[in-house]
C-alpha cells in the first residue's frame, strides 16, 4: 500500500499496523478519470480509500447541472465513516484517473469496536469532514470569488501536504477549471478570470499544470485562511511547511502519472 494513504490514515491516529490490516482486508481497483465511484442514493457496505488520484463528492441539480461539495485526496474515505450501511445524499467521482481500496464496513466496524486507537482515529477522520464541509460553506457564502479560490487551494495545499504530495511551494494540480467552478459556485469563465487575478496580485503562478505559490503566507493572509479546523484536534504545526523530500516528489510524479494525458484531453486549469 502506497506510503501517502498510510499516512494520511496515520497521522488521524490510525496505529500504523491498524492501517495495514485495514487496507489489506479490501479489495484494490483502478478506475479512470470522470468515472463515478458511488452512485447517489446507493447502499454502501464498504468504506473506500482513495489511494491515489483525485476524486469528489458532488450533487446533481435541474439539467445534470453538478455542485462539487468535497474533494477527495489520497487517504481520505469516499464517504464519512459512519457504523452502520448508509445511503449517501450524494455522489463520489473520480477528476482524474485514481486507484482506490474498497474495505467491508462490517471487517473495519469491527476492528474499531476492539482497538481504541483505531476507534478515535475513525471519528477525527469523520470530524474533519463535518469541519471541512462547514468551512465550505462559509467560505462560498461570505468570501468574494478571489478569496473563495485563494482559500480553497490554501486547503488543497494543506491536505496534499500532509502525505507528501505538496510543500509551501505549491503542487500540481491535474483537474480542469469547470471542477473548480463546480466547487465555488462560479462559471468557469469567472474560475479564470479569478485566477488571472491572483496572478496579477503575485500570489499564485501556474507552471507546467503546477500551482506554484510564490509567498504562501501571503496567499495565506489574503484568503484569510487558518488551517486549525483540518488538524482533527491534532498538533501539526510547521509539518507540512517542509521542502519536497525525494520520497514524497516520487509519491507526487506517482499521483499525477495521467495528468498530462487528462489535461490535453479535457482542458486544464491555467487556461
Amino acid at each position: 500500500m502506497p506510503l501517502r494513504s498510510i499516512l494520511t490514515l496515520a497521522r488521524e491516529g490510525w496505529p500504523e499496523p491498524e492501517v495495514h490490516l485495514a487496507l489489506s482486508l479490501g479489495r484494490r481497483r483502478s478506475v479512470g478519470a470522470r468515472q463515478e465511484i458511488s452512485i447517489r442514493g446507493a447502499q454502501n457496505f464498504h468504506f473506500t480509500v482513495l489511494v491515489s488520484g483525485i476524486a469528489c463528492r458532488y450533487k446533481t441539480f435541474g439539467e445534470g447541472e453538478q455542485a462539487i461539495v468535497g474533494f477527495i485526496l489520497p487517504g481520505d474515505f469516499t464517504l464519512p465513516f459512519v457504523s452502520v450501511p448508509m445511503r449517501a445524499d450524494f455522489g463520489v467521482m473520480s477528476l482524474t484517473p485514481s486507484e482506490i481500496v474498497e474495505i467491508p464496513s462490517a471487517a473495519l466496524w469491527a476492528r474499531a469496536q476492539s482497538n481504541l486507537g483505531l476507534s478515535r482515529a475513525l471519528a477525527r477522520s469523520a470530524m474533519v469532514d463535518g469541519a471541512i464541509a462547514r468551512a465550505w460553506m462559509a467560505n462560498i457564502n461570505h468570501q468574494p470569488a478571489d478569496k473563495r479560490l485563494a482559500n480553497l487551494l490554501c486547503e488543497l495545499r494543506h491536505r496534499l501536504a500532509r502525505v507528501g504530495l505538496a510543500n509551501q511551494y505549491g503542487f500540481p494540480l491535474p483537474i480542469i477549471q469547470q471542477s473548480l467552478a463546480d466547487a465555488l459556485g462560479l462559471s468557469v469563465v469567472h474560475i479564470n478570470r479569478v485566477l488571472q487575478s491572483l496572478k496579477k496580485l503575485g500570489l499564485v503562478r501556474s507552471d507546467n499544470h503546477e500551482i506554484v505559490f510564490p509567498d504562501l503566507g501571503a496567499l495565506e493572509q489574503f484568503a484569510e485562511f487558518n488551517s486549525d479546523y483540518l488538524a482533527s484536534g491534532r498538533d501539526e504545526d510547521g509539518a507540512d511547511r517542509r521542502p519536497l523530500q525525494e520520497g514524497a516528489a516520487n509519491a507526487s510524479a506517482d499521483l499525477f502519472s495521467h495528468r498530462s494525458q487528462h489535461i490535453a484531453t479535457n482542458g486544464h486549469l491555467t487556461g
